[in-house]
């Protein structure tokens, strides 16, 4: 047998999804794959990162390292200090790099993995994202500022430098058996709160499951195999594969302008169906597109056609250069949508339901809380961030509510369970029926008897996208590419508030992996990551 390790990071390796934190709690964000970069070493030797290869570094007094990044064009500042909280390392980060932070409102705030993250913006309208975490004595911050007005503090390969980031010396764990696979779903849960679930296929059999934690703390309830997570942004790759039936019929051309399925779409949008299946589209995440849409039992959301006549009436533009770069944002899975709508002539749910979810036999995957309450893992929220939390979702729902908050605790308040705008964010299901969305992927679009995308269909999905100066935006058609000691795998992950979640498969191996969680931060790809290991120890 030969053996393969895997290393993950008990503190160091984190990654702060930018993009997620400028649309608010609720925003579904996907890690980016990295492609390859320069190595940045901290002088004094205290961390590691790889960067973009076209980032400008910019001379300082030394005090903090500078990247210029040009598309978009943002600011990207790196600081060790010595601070106990990550309040006071901000506080001295603004005060170092000649930020006034009394020009600055806003304040989303985040738990990503083990760094404390916000978002913020100043009166000429220019966007700041930070995160912190403090290791020992030191606090790593990064303060990350738009140069112009409209654009996101938001990089992908921001994103992918943090996702390599990794503090000098801390402890490593290498995943060798199911059992170190356990420990570290453990160590994640204990560390934080609620549940985990895992599953792992091959050969369209089920081989492996693993839960942990409580599924509703408040009432002492484990976790279980049938409990039902947020997908978060994994349902992206569900909302492409029922737009891909479409351009197998020939009712939907990848390389035409949206415009022409949907009546609404903006005439000063110049982009094409393919750019926005790998965001290359630019069009800009709107914090009111996200947490101001989400709805707990009972409760109903409008229809997509006015959500997007609405996100789209205000001469909004685009973040950026359409095709030249993949810029993460919600709202292409919305436009997305009301193509699937416009071309079907049916509602976005109904289609995928029918089409996608029933032939897969998913049969604890809805958009609806159609379920029991108690199968629903309830949402975890860090306590000290609870207040932010209800009042942004005040401003949307009025003041004087705890919207969603069933319970604060110490560490960690409970939230209700609630559902988002289904198009990117809104599935609700199981590892375990994940497994056969896999499944079909694993056998050329085929579940059981029933082919429910072609061959081909799959192939293209899979294929390496191009800006349009021919380098790679790192993604296939909505699935990202990535590439380990295991071969290549495509994957989507989904993050934000009471989201946790990794969705990834080797057709080399036949092989897919699914993470759920319930609170944000189990580092979810890292312990996919373990899971193929720990498979390949043990088959």
């Amino acid at each position: 047998m030969n053996k393969r390790k895997v290393w993950f990071w008990v503190i160091g390796v984190a990654v702060f999804l930018i993009g997620g934190l400028t649309v608010g709690w609720f925003g579904m964000s996907g890690r980016l794959p990295w492609q390859g970069g320069d190595l940045y070493e901290d002088p004094q030797g205290r961390f590691t990162m790889e960067v973009d290869p076209s980032w400008e570094q910019v001379e300082t007094d030394g005090r903090y390292s500078q990247f210029k990044v040009t598309d978009p064009p943002l600011n990207m500042y790196l600081l060790v200090l010595e601070a106990s909280t990550v309040d006071d390392a901000f506080s001295q980060a603004f005060e170092i790099v000649g930020f006034d932070p009394g020009l600055l409102t806003g304040g989303d705030v985040a738990n990503i993995g083990v760094w404390q993250a916000y978002t913020k913006a100043d009166s000429a309208g220019l966007s700041y994202g930070l995160a912190g975490q403090i290791v020992g004595e030191n606090a790593y911050v990064l303060v990350v500022k738009a140069d112009k007005p409209g654009v996101t503090a938001e990089s992908p390969a921001v994103n992918r430098a943090l996702g390599s980031f990794k503090v000098t010396g801390n402890e490593e764990n290498v995943i060798e058996s199911y059992a170190d696979l356990e420990a570290m779903v453990q160590q994640h849960v204990d560390r934080l709160a609620g549940s985990a679930s895992v599953a792992v296929v091959h050969n369209d059999e089920i081989v492996y499951t693993y839960v942990y934690g409580e599924a509703n703390p408040i009432e002492g309830i484990p976790a279980d195999t049938q409990t039902i997570y947020r997908y978060g942004s994994m349902t992206k790759v569900v909302t492409a594969s029922a737009l891909m039936q479409l351009v197998e019929q020939g009712l939907v051309d990848l390389d035409a302008w949206p415009g022409i399925y949907v009546p609404e779409f903006p005439e000063r949008w110049n982009v094409t169906v393919r750019q926005l299946l790998t965001h290359a589209a630019c069009m800009p995440d709107e914090e009111r597109l996200v947490t101001g849409l989400i709805a707990k039992r009972g409760e109903s959301l409008a229809p997509l056609e006015e959500i997007f006549t609405n996100y789209v009436k205000d001469d909004l533009d685009l973040a950026c250069e359409p095709g030249k770069v993949s810029n993460y944002s919600n709202a292409h899975f919305l436009a997305l949508a009301r193509i699937i709508e416009e071309v079907s002539g049916e509602p976005y749910e109904t289609y995928v339901v029918d089409h996608i979810l029933t032939p897969l036999a998913m049969q604890s995957t809805h958009f609806q809380l159609v379920e029991a309450s108690e199968r629903y893992a309830k949402g975890q929220w860090p306590a000290a961030q609870t207040d932010a939390l209800v009042a942004q979702l005040n401003k949307y729902r009025g003041p004087g509510q705890e919207y969603l908050v069933l319970q604060r605790g110490e560490s960690f308040s409970t939230l209700d369970d609630f559902r988002i705008l289904p198009p990117w964010g809104g599935l609700l299901g199981t590892p375990g029926d994940l497994t056969h969305f896999l499944q079909m992927f694993l056998s050329n679009g085929r579940y059981g008897d029933i082919q429910i995308l072609k061959p081909e269909t799959v192939a293209d999905m899979q294929e390496m996208q191009k800006s349009t100066n021919g380098s790679p935006l790192g993604m296939g058609l909505s699935w990202w590419i990535g590439e380990d000691d295991f071969g290549t795998f495509y994957y989507h992950d989904g993050g934000g508030a009471t989201i946790e979640t990794h969705l990834r498969y080797y057709p080399d191996l036949d092989l897919g992996v699914v993470v759920m969680g319930s609170v944000n931060g189990y580092q979810s790809d890292t312990i996919a990551e373990g899971l193929v290991s720990a498979w390949m120890q043990e088959k």
